[in-house]
C-alpha cells in the first residue's frame, strides 16, 4: 500500500510540475542553524549559512528572532528601544542580514506557546532568561499587566525595521489554549495582547499580511483524523489576515505507540480545518518539515536507536504531499522549515556518552558531543535530559541540504522543480 501510494503521489507530482504554468503560492525557508559554542546556539544567517545562500531556493526569506529573546522593559513605554544597547544592535544587525538576501521578508516571533519566550536582560551583553515566568503564566495577573503594552511596542518595532510582508505576530498560539487551561480569562487577556499587536502591526506597516499561526497537530487532538471545533470557535476572536498553520505530523502517533510516516497522511490533513470553516482566510504553512534522519536518544544510560525513524524518503514523500496540497488548495504561502538542516546529520543518529558539565572534557573537542551534552545537562525547568535531547534533535535534518550546504537530491528536486513554476 505504502509504495502504490507513493507511486500515486510522484505521478501527481510529474502532472502538476509539468503540466501547469503557474502556482498560487509563496515558497519560503528560513536561515536558521545550530552553532555548536555559540549563544544563543540557534542563529539566523549564521557565517555557514550567509544571506545569499538563503535566497537561492526561496521567493520569500523567514525570520525567527524569537532566539535573541525580549527587553520587555524597553517597550514598556516606548515603541523603540535605545540605538545603543546591545540587544538593539543585535536585532538590526538581523533586519540588515534578512534585507541582504534581496526578497520579500516573512517574519515570524512569540510571546508564549506553554512556555514564555525568554526575557533579554542587560545594558552591557545581553543575558536571556528562560525562567522569568512559570509555565502557564497568568496574563490576569498584575505582575505581567505590562505585557499589555510591551509586546505590541515590540511587534511595532520590528514591523518598522523589518518591513516584513508577511508578519506572524503570535507563533503557536493555541498551544497556550490547549495547554493551559482552555478558554480561561488568562486566554481571552492573551487574545487582547494578539489583538493589540495586530493593530500596531498594521499601524507600522499597512500593507503587511499579518496573522498568528496554530500548532496544527493540537487542533487535530494529536490525531491524523481529529479535529476540535470548540478551539477553532475561541481561536476566532484572533483577527487574521491568513490562517497560519505550523505542522509537524511526523510527532503524532497514530496508534498511541508508533509514529507517525508521511504515506499515511490523509488527503485533507492540511486543508481539513478551511474545508470545515470556509470562511477562514487562505492557507499559509508558516513552518513545516520532515527530517531525513532517524532520531537516536539516550536513555537510563542505554541507546535507543531510532526513537523517531526517518529516511530521505520519508523527507522527499512529505515535500511531495505538502506541495500537492499547496498546489490543489490554492494556498498563500508554504515555508519549509530550513533551507539547510539544523544540526550534522550524523549527530542525529549519534548516541553521546554521558559526559561531565560544564567542561565536556569526554567529548575530546567533537563539538556535536559538546552541543547535545549541553542541552542534557541544562534542560528546561521541569523537563528532562532527555527531552531537551529530544527537542534539540526534533527538527534537525528537515533541510533542502545537509548541514554543510549539500543539496538533498529527493526533497530538493521537488521543492525547485515547483519553485521554478511562475507565482501568480
Amino acid at each position: 500500500m505504502n509504495l502504490l501510494r507513493a507511486a500515486l503521489l510522484s505521478s501527481l507530482f510529474s502532472i502538476l510540475s509539468f503540466g501547469q504554468t503557474s502556482r498560487s503560492f509563496y515558497m519560503s525557508v528560513s536561515g536558521i542553524q545550530a552553532v555548536p559554542n555559540t549563544q544563543p546556539v540557534y542563529q539566523n544567517f549564521p557565517a555557514n549559512y550567509p544571506p545569499q545562500a538563503v535566497g537561492q531556493d526561496t521567493d520569500m526569506v523567514t525570520v525567527f528572532p524569537e532566539y535573541l529573546g525580549i527587553p520587555f522593559e524597553l517597550f514598556t513605554s516606548s515603541t523603540t528601544p535605545p540605538a545603543s544597547h546591545p540587544w538593539t544592535i543585535q536585532m538590526n544587525a538581523l533586519a540588515a542580514k534578512a534585507k541582504a538576501v534581496g526578497k520579500p521578508i516573512l517574519l515570524q516571533t512569540v510571546l508564549i506557546r506553554d512556555v514564555p519566550v525568554a526575557k533579554a536582560t542587560g545594558t552591557a551583553t545581553v543575558t536571556l532568561d528562560a525562567g522569568w515566568a512559570p509555565r502557564c503564566m497568568d496574563f490576569t495577573n498584575p505582575a505581567y499587566a505590562s505585557l499589555a503594552t510591551s509586546y505590541p511596542n515590540y511587534v511595532y518595532w520590528l514591523a518598522k525595521i523589518f518591513s516584513p510582508r508577511y508578519f506572524v505576530v503570535m507563533i503557536e498560539a493555541n498551544l497556550y489554549y490547549v495547554n493551559c487551561g482552555g478558554n480561561t480569562a488568562s486566554w481571552r487577556k492573551l487574545v487582547e495582547i494578539y489583538r493589540a499587536s495586530y493593530t500596531r502591526a498594521k499601524t507600522a506597516n499597512l500593507s503587511s499580511v499579518v496573522f498568528p499561526s496554530f500548532k496544527l497537530e493540537d487542533i487535530y487532538r494529536q490525531s491524523l483524523t481529529g479535529f476540535d471545533q470548540a478551539q477553532m470557535t475561541a481561536l476566532a476572536p484572533m483577527t487574521r489576515d491568513r490562517l497560519g498553520l505550523a505542522t509537524y505530523a511526523y510527532g503524532v502517533r497514530p496508534d498511541g505507540v508508533r509514529f507517525a510516516n508521511p504515506y499515511e497522511l490523509p488527503a485533507d490533513y492540511l486543508t481539513r480545518i478551511r474545508d470545515r470553516n470556509p470562511a477562514e482566510p487562505k492557507i499559509v504553512v508558516t513552518e513545516t518539515g520532515w527530517n531525513s534522519e532517524p532520531i537516536a536518544l539516550t536513555a537510563a544510560g542505554s541507546c535507543v536507536r531510532n526513537y523517531l525513524y526517518s529516511s530521505p524518503a520519508f523527507e522527499a514523500a512529505y515535500m511531495n504531499f505538502l506541495m500537492q496540497s499547496a498546489y490543489v488548495g490554492a494556498f498563500d504561502g508554504v515555508v519549509w522549515w530550513s533551507g539547510r538542516d539544523l544540526i550534522l546529520g550524523t549527530a542525529m543518529s549519534t548516541c553521546y556518552m554521558q559526559v561531565t558539565a560544564p567542561e565536556f572534557a569526554e567529548c575530546n573537542g567533537d563539538i556535536w558531543c559538546r552541543a547535545v551534552s549541553a542541552e542534557r545537562s541544562y534542560p528546561r525547568p521541569n523537563t528532562t535530559p532527555e527531552h531537551a535531547e529530544l527537542v534539540f534533535k526534533a527538527f534537525g535534518a528537515m533541510g533542502l541540504s545537509t548541514y554543510e550546504g549539500v543539496g538533498k537530491s529527493g526533497v530538493a528536486d521537488v521543492w525547485r522543480k515547483f519553485l521554478a513554476i511562475p507565482r501568480l
